[in-house]
Order: structure tokens, then sequence, then C-alpha cells
């Protein structure tokens, strides 16, 4: 390993040291169980630790080209040690990842099948948590103060969850009151995942229903229905490109989105509704003018920067666009 390489590993190791002790002291006064520690803050150690109750999860985010480089896995594994020494726990309880660009149907697909489940609680909430079968863990921390926000936004609401993974958002809703929700996913797996969240919160009910569908098809047949139901608040978080065969077209967030939010707008939200629109594509950008908006009777508020939690210091790790009517200024 180079002279180079061995001093950013040292510069890690002080770095984490550091965070561990802020960390701690951080999520201990505010009651959270599960938090981000290191985000490639030292930019020759790319990598993200993540910390749950029952272990640490470690992403490693190098460059395609970095990990060919023929001292990779020997920096890989002086992290990993450096990682459980700092933190004082064993190997087995530091699951490690790696980072890619997904497509298509790659972010329903299992890594392994170890079956690591485990509740953690968030806001006196609980969630389930697996920290080995899949890429992503059952719950995006990063969208913690947004969960949080719709829970006051939902008493007395319909609230429809689309692209919505375990169902973290509709458990929120549903803990602040919403009169129902409706979640909706490809996946069943995140299907049956979502449903097992709203049982363990005691919301197991025919107000809180759970749909297994292509999101984009299930909307194009419901704008046709006169009858269709309208919803309160809409929340969406779908992926930055999709063309999974169970997709009866290709998704691409940055040239669909418009059209996408505007039939919602107009086919599905009630009078005075919101929708609240999330995605992590660093460079998206809306492309509804805010002249179009008004014409419509609404306004859309980039809520990014106060949705993003203290430890994150990624400030484009989400997009957070809130579209609420002329006047409202309660977001």
């Amino acid at each position: 390993m180079t002279e180079r390489g061995l001093g950013a590993l040292i510069m890690f190791e002080n770095r984490l040291r550091k965070l561990k002790k802020e960390r701690e002291k951080w999520a201990k006064r505010e009651n959270i169980n599960c938090y981000r520690i290191y985000s490639e803050d030292i930019p020759q150690v790319p990598c993200i630790l993540d910390r749950y109750p029952n272990g640490l999860v470690l992403y490693d985010k190098s460059s395609l080209r970095f990990q060919v480089e023929t001292d990779h896995e020997a920096r890989l594994k002086e992290i990993v040690r450096i990682v459980t020494n700092v933190f004082q726990i064993p190997e087995d309880q530091l699951f490690f990842k790696k980072r890619k660009k997904q497509k298509g149907s790659d972010q329903y697909e299992k890594l392994s099948i170890e079956g690591n489940f485990f509740w953690t609680k968030e806001s006196n909430l609980e969630f389930q948590i697996n920290l080995t079968d899949y890429l992503d863990t059952g719950l995006f921390l990063d969208h913690r103060i947004t969960r949080s926000w719709l829970k006051e936004k939902s008493k007395n609401k319909s609230v429809l969850n689309l692209f919505s993974y375990t169902g973290a958002f509709s458990v929120y809703a549903a803990s602040g009151g919403a009169s129902k929700t409706k979640s909706i996913d490809l996946s069943k797996t995140y299907c049956d995942w979502a449903y097992r969240n709203l049982k363990q919160n005691g919301f197991e009910s025919p107000k809180h229903q759970i749909i297994n569908a292509d999101i984009l098809k299930w909307i194009e047949d419901e704008a046709k229905n006169t009858n269709r139901e309208r919803y309160d608040l809409i929340f969406l978080d779908p992926p930055t490109f999709s063309n999974s065969k169970k997709m009866y077209e290709e998704w691409d967030v940055q040239t669909k989105h418009r059209n996408l939010l505007l039939l919602l707008l107009t086919k599905f939200l009630s009078d005075k509704g919101e929708i609240w629109f999330s995605t992590n594509f660093r460079k998206f950008k809306m492309e509804v003018e805010d002249e179009e908006w008004k014409e419509r009777g609404y306004k859309c508020i980039n809520k990014t920067k106060e949705s993003i939690p203290l430890d994150f210091r990624d400030d484009k790790i989400h997009q957070l666009f809130c579209i609420v009517p002329n006047g409202d200024e309660t977001i």
C-alpha cells in the first residue's frame, strides 16, 4: 500500500473516533437508534458507515477504476479492521456491501439469504430491518425528518404512498391519525415487508391497504375510472431509473416526473391536498415551472435543505419538493 494510502487510513481512523463520540452523544440525546456515522469524509476512503442496534453496515463507494487497483482489497481489509477496532465489535457484526448503479429490477434482488431480520425503533414506532439480504436495509435513514413531517400532516387525511418500499411512510401516516393509507409497490417482497411493519405498530386494518402493482400502470388505469379515489396527501419517492420486466414501460425520473406529477395533481389529489415528491437523482431538475403550478392554484416548495438530518453531510442525498395550494404556509 502506498504511503499516501496509509496516511489516508490514519486520518480515517482519527476521524472515525471523533465521529463515534459525537454521533453517540447526539443519538442518545435525540433518542435515535439508526444513523449515519461516516460518509466519504476523506476522499481517499470512499465508504459509508451506518449504525444499527444489531451491527454496522459498511458500503464500499469506490469507483470501478479504483476497485481494480492492486491494493484495493488490502485497503478494504484495513478499513474493516479500523471500524471493528474503533467500535469494539466482532467482524460478524460488520456487514459489508458494495454500492453500484442499479438498473431494472436490481434493487429487488437479494444479496444473500441469511434472513437477518430484527425490529428497531424510530420515533417510538417499530420497523423491521435486514442488514444482510438486500443492498438497502429496509429504512431510508436520510428521510427521518421527512417521515416526522408527514406524520404531523396526516391527521384525518387519506394518504397515498407510491413506490412505497417497506411502508415506513405509511406507518408514520397511520400513527399520525391518517383516516386511511394506500401503499403501492412493484415488489411483493417489499409489500409483505410493509404489511409486517404496519401490523407490528397496530395498523393491520382495511383502512391501511397495500397493493402489489406496477405503479405507472395502476395510475394510468385508475385515471380512467370516473369513481376513483382522491387523496389528501400523496407521497412518492420513485427510483431514478427502472426497465424492470415487471413494468409495462421504462421509467426515468428526469424525463417522466413532469407528466406523473401533473396527472396526480389533476386526477388524484383532493381539494387543498398536497403532493410530496422525493428523488435521489443527484442531477434532478424540476421541469414544472413555478408559473405552471401557480396557474393550477399550487406552488412547489423545495424542502431539501431542511429535510436532511444532521448525521448526513451529503446535501445531495435526496431532493424533496412539496407541492401545496397557494396560500398554504404550514409546510
